[in-house]
């Protein structure tokens, strides 16, 4: 019991340290990472020692899903300007007048122009700020009581909301896995919610994209098919199915076609609802959605409308395949283990009828009226965001295939079948990586074979090449530029081009390669990037830059200061080098930048005296 509390406490100081960073002590910040990992591992390792059920296992990951959010910068974004500018509005503002909110986070300027209701206008569901409103709440009060400057705008507010959408979509994983477990094994149960939460777009909108509604929309689906998993019974009991409806429809009310799983899944189990049932549901769903319907009417003067105007939907023309396979965030094509959600709703509807034929049904419906919108792609997204609702039905589909092949499997059915579905979790990993490093369009189609690529790329960058380890860690270098170093290969001089066989000599902090119509480059990310060379004797140096223009920063050699270089309009630059910063094998060389400053080099030389 003991250790629920020191759980619970540590991950409250995981917030802090997360969400507070910006006004640390100078002493903390600048070590803030270590204090991350070290309040993670202590956390988990406490989950992991009161652990008894594949639940607690689930929730010990919660510290790590925290610190992955808290390592990545992105925050309030894209579509997710529009979701928190109601909440700031309202909580800081006391209004809703928007203009100031869209001209800090940069709305577009059709947003802009004044509503009927002389009210700039707002697409978006309100529900999203529901959510965050207590983690809002209490780092405003933490601002008032004079930590830091009240704005309601900045790092420390968007961390809160983040950190409210990452609680909520850890509670709708959990929620998925009960559901899971109401109808299949523990074991199934948990690797069908991990492949669905890792293999799809699940993840990267809880992490990375934290202020858009779906991780909200996901949860809110999961825990209302979990309340109806046995029926409700009773006036009291439809009660609460208008109210979790209702909550499914304020995150995002398009999901209202997933409603009547939870009534034909009632009907089924405990017979037809009486009329005063139905009302009582309806009644409670109208309540609870009721300041989505206000909100309209105060926006755009009705009560009911669809706020992306009548263009929004054309029903006559889907792209009723497009959206499943395209390349182009196509549902099927970039989470493949929804391949096996789809072939396991046979065996669904088989074994769970009532859900099974009620979630195929509304799917098939999602799946029309998604393929009928003008941008079927959904914008600048991840995958196919707006099958969010889906997920926890496809999740019980993929429970039916494992559950078919796991016992098929007689050695260690469940460690097989977890190597089996691995890949497809890699996989997203990979498309979230080179979508996140702007690799992939956020617009248009993905090239599969690029991502593959760079993906392997990307894991080499950062731990090398598996058999050479022990060589490495021998040596005392990176597995990462232990195939230069240990190779004992010095020369005089060498000769970088960027995405073109320079993996040998790269070390940490760059991007993957940057492939442009005539050349190719890789940016800086960070603060600062590795070159590794291996030369034969100390001697003085020309280094030779070639890269995009206007691009700056500071050379050092083995941890020694060079000199501050700027790209000249042709993108050149040259730096001298003297013999006693060269030494014989592998030289470092480090480009320091100002964080988020552009440094893109196309090539590098570096030549001795009467060779260049």
């Amino acid at each position: 019991m003991a250790l629920k509390y020191v759980f619970r406490v540590l991950v409250l100081l995981l917030v802090a340290t997360g969400t507070l960073r910006s006004i640390l002590p100078a002493s903390i910040k600048d070590n803030w990472t270590q204090l991350l990992i070290f309040i993670v591992v202590l956390s988990v390792m406490t989950m992991l020692l009161r652990a008894r059920t594949y639940e607690h296992y689930l929730i010990a990951a919660l510290p790590i899903v925290l610190a992955v959010m808290y390592a990545q910068p992105q925050r309030v974004a894209s579509d997710g300007i529009f979701y928190f500018t109601p909440l700031h509005s309202v909580v800081v503002d006391w209004d809703l007048d928007f203009e100031n909110e869209y001209r800090v986070l940069g709305a577009e300027p059709a947003y802009f122009e004044r509503t009927v209701t002389g009210r700039l206008p707002n697409n978006f569901s309100i529900g999203p700020a529901f959510v965050w409103a207590p983690f809002y709440f209490v780092t405003h009060l933490l601002g008032w009581a004079g930590m830091f400057r009240p704005t309601g705008f900045g790092y420390t507010y968007f961390s809160a909301i983040a950190t409210g959408t990452v609680f909520a979509g850890f509670f709708g994983v959990l929620c998925m896995y009960r559901l899971i477990c109401s109808h299949f094994k523990p074991g199934i149960a948990i690797l069908a919610t991990l492949v669905t939460w890792l293999g799809t777009f699940y993840v990267w909108y809880m992490l990375f994209e934290p202020s858009m509604s779906h991780t909200m929309a996901i949860a809110s689906t999961s825990w209302f098919l979990w309340l109806t998993k046995d029926g409700v019974k009773g006036k009291r009991g439809y009660m609460w199915l208008g109210a979790a409806g209702g909550v499914v429809a304020l995150m995002r009310w398009q999901n209202v076609l997933f409603l009547p799983i939870g009534v034909v899944t009632s009907w089924y189990i405990n017979g037809r609802p009486k009329v005063s049932e139905l009302a009582s549901a309806a009644v409670v769903f109208l309540g609870v959605f009721s300041p989505q319907l206000f909100y309209w009417k105060a926006l755009y003067g009705s009560f009911w409308l669809v706020p992306q105007g009548t263009g929004y939907i054309d029903l006559v023309e889907p792209e009723l395949l497009a959206v499943l396979f395209s390349s182009r965030h196509g549902l099927l094509s970039w989470a493949p283990i929804l391949w096996l959600g789809v072939l396991g709703i046979p065996g669904l509807i088989k074994r769970v009828p009532d859900f099974g034929i009620s979630f195929f049904a509304v799917t098939l419906l999602a799946w029309y009226l998604n393929a009928s919108v003008f941008d079927w792609w959904a914008g600048a997204s991840f995958g196919a965001r707006r099958f969010d609702a889906a997920l926890p039905g496809f999740a019980m589909g993929i429970a039916v295939c494992l559950d078919w092949v796991v016992p098929r499997i007689r050695a260690a059915p469940l460690f097989a079948t977890t190597l089996f579905i691995t890949p497809v979790i890699v996989w997203n990993v990979a498309l979230m990586g080179s979508y996140f490093t702007g690799r992939i369009p956020p617009d248009g189609p993905a090239s599969f074979r690029q991502v593959a690529s760079d993906a392997v790329e990307f894991a080499y960058s950062r731990i090398g090449y598996p058999p050479s380890w022990l060589g490495a860690l021998i040596k005392g270098s990176s597995p990462a530029t232990y195939d230069l170093i240990g190779a004992h290969l010095n020369s005089n001089n060498v000769e970088i081009r960027m995405g073109d066989l320079d993996a040998l000599f790269l070390g940490e902090g760059w991007s993957l390669p940057n492939r442009g119509r005539n050349v190719t480059t890789r940016s800086v990310i960070g603060d600062k990037a590795e070159v590794y060379v291996a030369l034969n004797e100390p001697a003085p140096y020309s280094l030779s830059l070639v890269g995009i223009s206007n691009g700056e920063a500071e050379v050092l050699v083995n941890g020694l200061y060079v000199q501050h270089v700027i790209l000249d309009r042709e993108g050149r630059a040259e730096v001298r080098i003297p013999a006693s910063f060269i030494q014989t094998g592998a030289n470092k060389l480090v480009f320091r930048v100002q964080e988020n400053f552009p440094f893109e080099l196309v090539s590098l030389k570096l030549l001795r005296p009467g060779e260049f």
